[in-house]
């Protein structure tokens, strides 16, 4: 099957791109967080088919790291392929690997469609397997509590989950160590 595509992107929107190979287009699904080069520009994704009784579809990846621990994902029974695409999507790699690795089911069951129990498996099942991959533990892991904390308020004002994260994010890179309250307040500075 295949491996990567290298293919001049067509169109992207959100959760999925289009790409063309020597004439043929390809709608591939990716993670929300995903960093694509302009229309018109060459892009290799590695990409995992899932093939169906009634659908075909591609799922694609910037690296290979990536599109293997989307395939340990799928691999946890009541996670599905769009599960696992939401949950690369709201967590960087180093996060989720550093949530499965320590057990956090608070920070993993923040996804949408994932639960206490659907975390918890996820923590039982995937611990052993994704030590294998050799991924950093997450630097910004000891700031998770207060992250997972200042993530709740902003969703409890109102504001969309993923729009908080990208908030949240851009503070910890400008601030050195901010308490909660700064957090916040900067973060809603920022929606």
């Amino acid at each position: 099957m295949f491996d990567y595509l290298k293919a001049t992107l067509i169109e992207s929107s959100p959760l999925k791109v289009t790409v063309e190979v020597h004439g043929i287009g390809y709608r591939i699904w990716v993670p929300i967080h995903i960093q694509l080069p302009q229309k018109g520009c060459l892009i290799t994704l590695y990409v995992s088919p899932i093939i169906r009784e009634d659908s075909h579809q591609l799922f694609g990846f910037l690296t290979r790291l990536e599109r293997d621990f989307f395939e340990l994902l799928i691999t946890i029974s009541g996670v599905g392929p769009k599960i696992a695409l939401c949950l690369m999507g709201h967590l960087e790699l180093p996060d989720l690997h550093t949530a499965i690795l320590q057990g956090n089911i608070q920070v993993l069951s923040k996804t949408p469609g994932i639960g206490k129990k659907t975390a918890e498996r996820l923590i039982i099942e995937l611990r052993d397997k994704v030590k294998t991959l050799n991924l950093p533990i997450s630097s910004t892991n000891n700031n998770n509590q207060m992250q997972s904390d200042a993530l709740s308020a902003l969703i409890h004002l109102g504001y969309p989950s993923i729009q908080a994260q990208k908030a949240i994010k851009v503070v910890l890179d400008q601030l050195k160590e901010p308490d909660l309250g700064q957090l916040i307040t900067a973060a809603l500075k920022h929606i």
